[in-house]
């Protein structure tokens, strides 16, 4: 394991790998990615991303003209529209009537999110903007490919996790962690460090929300 961290974004990773850790085993998203749910619960999952996404890239975009966030905050992450243009055809495709309620921890979450977007530093911000978009180039990257194995989930249907921007995530990931170098001045590294904790802790509890209100199927025996 590399130990190095004369980077802040390598202490930034150390910092909240037993938050990252517990959100990411948390059972929800386990069976799921196990394919021991079902596809409604891939729609269920996406349906609590949307006011996530809504309200970061809405947070994101006011601040785009700052030259501290400018490069950070770019526009070739935004799933917003790839998820309004998956969710009705899932929704279709799973045999729901309507896409899935939003949890209350969702909401938390989003208004979390929401708030520190009108901070004046923008330290707390880039936190979530860091959770969200380099999980979505790393780990979330495979969550397309595990949905549609398990569950059959159509390609087409699968956009949240295509970056047609990005042609080369890994060169663009360590790009993006050099921009979050720049940016984490001493007076900002605690605020980020602290904001990603916590949002990993938020991203637990909406997907303990989520184990709650969406039993396991039945599995029948042979």
């Amino acid at each position: 394991m590399n130990t190095d961290l004369s980077t802040f974004s390598a202490r930034l990773r150390q910092a909240t790998r037993l938050d990252h850790g517990e959100a990411e085993t948390s059972a929800f998203i386990t069976e799921l990615m196990q394919g021991e749910r079902t596809g409604a619960d891939y729609v269920l999952l996406l349906a609590q991303y949307r006011p996530l996404y809504a309200a970061l890239e809405a947070a994101t975009a006011a601040r785009r003209d700052e030259a501290c966030v400018a490069e950070l905050f770019d526009p070739a992450l935004d799933r917003l529209a790839a998820i309004d243009a998956d969710l009705p055809r899932l929704v279709e495709w799973a045999g729901l009537e309507e896409i899935p309620a939003v949890v209350n921890s969702t909401l938390a979450y989003a208004r979390r999110i929401e708030e520190v977007g009108r901070h004046e530093d923008p330290s707390r911000l880039v936190a979530h903007h860091y959770l969200r978009y380099l999980g979505d180039l790393s780990g979330g990257l495979a969550i397309g490919s595990l949905v549609a194995r398990h569950y059959g989930v159509p390609t087409e249907m699968l956009s949240m996790w295509s970056f047609p921007q990005i042609e080369k995530p890994k060169v663009y990931k360590d790009r993006y962690r050099e921009l979050l170098d720049q940016f984490a001045e001493p007076s900002r590294e605690d605020a980020v460090v602290e904001e990603a904790s916590l949002g990993f802790r938020l991203n637990r509890e909406v997907f303990g929300d989520l184990g709650r209100v969406s039993p396991m199927p039945v599995v029948e025996l042979a």
